[in-house]
């Protein structure tokens, strides 16, 4: 065999295992920014969550909890995005008096741990909702979180994002846009 033959084999061979590797490593990043499309049938929505999260349905009182991927064996907290659906045919309220009635509840659990960073009026999915960012204050941890909500047809839909204060910034734009991706069926 030729030197040049073996150059242009050899040249071959690394030209191949650097477009595998080049590839590989752009299926690993794809995958870690795609999202899936999550339908719930029972309560009239869909929402888009990253591919990589898990989710459980009807627990704690919400109709979908997604949970980020532990990071490690040390990651005792999983950041979540839930939907929560109450009909409030029982009691009827306008998107304004629903919202105050549901800051004064997060005030009462949290009392003076609580510290308002936005809340204002929003668009939720395609129409009024309302925007709440705060954070929990608790003995040696603080959580901050993101919550929208709107009400359609005599039922209230509302999206929070929890996470841990110091972690709030590594999922919000993927919370964002769960919320963004919010659809009533």
């Amino acid at each position: 065999m030729s030197r040049k033959l073996k150059q242009n084999i050899i040249a071959g061979v690394v030209a191949g295992v650097g477009i595998m590797l080049i590839l590989s490593t752009v299926w690993v990043i794809s995958r870690e920014h795609r999202f899936k499309k999550y339908i719930n049938k029972e309560h009239g929505f869909s929402i888009k969550y990253p591919a990589l999260w898990a989710y459980e349905e009807n627990k704690n009182g919400a109709a979908v909890i997604f949970y980020s991927p532990q990071e490690n064996d040390l990651d005792f907290f999983q950041e979540s995005v839930n939907v929560v659906v109450q009909s409030i045919a029982g009691s009827p309220v306008n998107l304004k008096d629903y919202s105050q009635l549901a800051i004064e509840q997060m005030e009462a659990v949290f009392g003076e741990n609580m510290i308002i960073i936005e809340s204002a009026p929003t668009y939720f999915a395609g129409q009024a909702g309302y925007k709440f960012i705060f954070l929990g204050k608790g003995p040696g941890l603080d959580y901050q979180y993101m919550s929208a909500w709107t009400i359609k047809d005599l039922v209230a839909y509302q999206i929070t994002y929890t996470s841990l204060a110091s972690q709030y910034k590594q999922y919000i734009s993927k919370a964002k846009r769960m919320v963004k991706s919010f659809r009533f069926q």
